[in-house]
């Protein structure tokens, strides 16, 4: 009688896929996040980048032998988040005079986050807390502005 294959291949593991997933969610995100847009705009090219990041995540997981559901899970959740923060840091940045710069790098540090994810999954983790805690900070500082001119009525 012929073995049941694990839960998990062999190839790669529930924590490496969670972690591939994650990496290319970012630099999905990262790359609809360049366009910098503001309001509803943004809402829907969020939504298009997590879409992707379903699509590029099952991709993922079944070239690399990993969990298909949890690399879609992920990737379209980092995709999504990834793409609201960069989209306000771009947009903001290009309110007070940014140049079309910070496109290009962001586009680099996408591919960066993309190859390094490829070759070692677990190091996608730094891009992913970086990327938490830059939405945080940007939270707590959009909060503390509003404060005051709610003081203010």
């Amino acid at each position: 009688m012929e073995a049941r294959p694990s839960f998990y291949s062999a190839c790669i593991g529930a924590f490496e896929t969670i972690c591939l997933a994650a990496g290319i969610g970012i630099a999905v995100g990262m790359f609809a996040g360049t366009t910098g847009l503001e309001g509803s705009a943004r809402g829907r090219m969020t939504l298009l980048s997590a879409v992707i990041g379903l699509a590029i995540g099952y991709f993922a997981a079944t070239v690399f032998d990993g969990t298909a559901l949890l690399s879609t899970f992920f990737c379209a959740l980092f995709a999504g988040l990834s793409c609201a923060v960069v989209s306000g840091v771009i947009a903001g940045a290009t309110r007070r005079g940014g140049t079309a710069a910070l496109g290009f790098i962001t586009i680099l540090v996408a591919l960066i986050i993309i190859a390094v994810s490829i070759v070692v999954p677990p190091l996608a983790i730094i891009p992913a807390i970086a990327l938490v805690w830059l939405a945080i900070s940007r939270n707590r500082r959009a909060d503390r502005k509003h404060a005051g001119l709610r003081v203010l009525r």
